[in-house]
């Protein structure tokens, strides 16, 4: 058989050029862009070459950068829309304690009482209040005594024989 010949490539590619951290691009493709453009600079691949790798990867650069611009278009859209919600939230509590003042020097108008203070009670969005911290809600519970102490739960006790 004939001895085969490798070709004089280095097995080593390149160090990748210096890129910046917010270059999409990753490093193992400017390592490829690299080995493309150096020593396989005259070797053709069906469709593959330095500057086709170029163009997709200032592509994807051009891409990264509209995403950006999308992100900080969706971040002041955001933050515009909570403002506008809490404006919203302040008039309506504005127009509530109008309505409220109103509500008072009307009393005989039971009928808008009632309304108005459904209105100013807890809100389904509001959090829900606290109890103060570390007391129960509802019934105690029953001691441990209780349960299997007769006298304690006020059945009368069976004496010893």
């Amino acid at each position: 058989m004939f001895p085969m010949r490798s070709p004089n490539i280095p097995l080593v590619a390149a160090p990748p050029v210096s890129t910046p951290d917010d270059d999409p691009v990753p490093a193992d493709v400017h390592a490829v862009i690299d080995l493309l453009a150096g020593p396989l600079a005259k070797v053709s691949f069906p469709e593959i070459d330095a500057a086709s790798l170029r163009r997709q990867a200032d592509e994807l650069r051009a891409e990264s950068k509209a995403v950006a611009r999308a992100r900080d278009a969706l971040e002041a859209a955001q933050a515009s829309f909570a403002a506008r919600r809490a404006a919203l939230s302040e008039t309506s509590a504005r127009a509530v304690a109008y309505a409220k003042i109103y509500s008072e020097a009307h009393p005989d108008r039971t009928a808008l009482a009632e309304a108005i203070s459904a209105l100013s009670g807890p809100r389904s969005g509001a959090a829900p209040e606290l109890t103060a911290a570390g007391k129960r809600r509802g019934r105690p519970p029953r001691r441990s005594a209780e349960l299997f102490d007769p006298a304690a739960a006020g059945e009368p006790a069976a004496e010893p024989a």
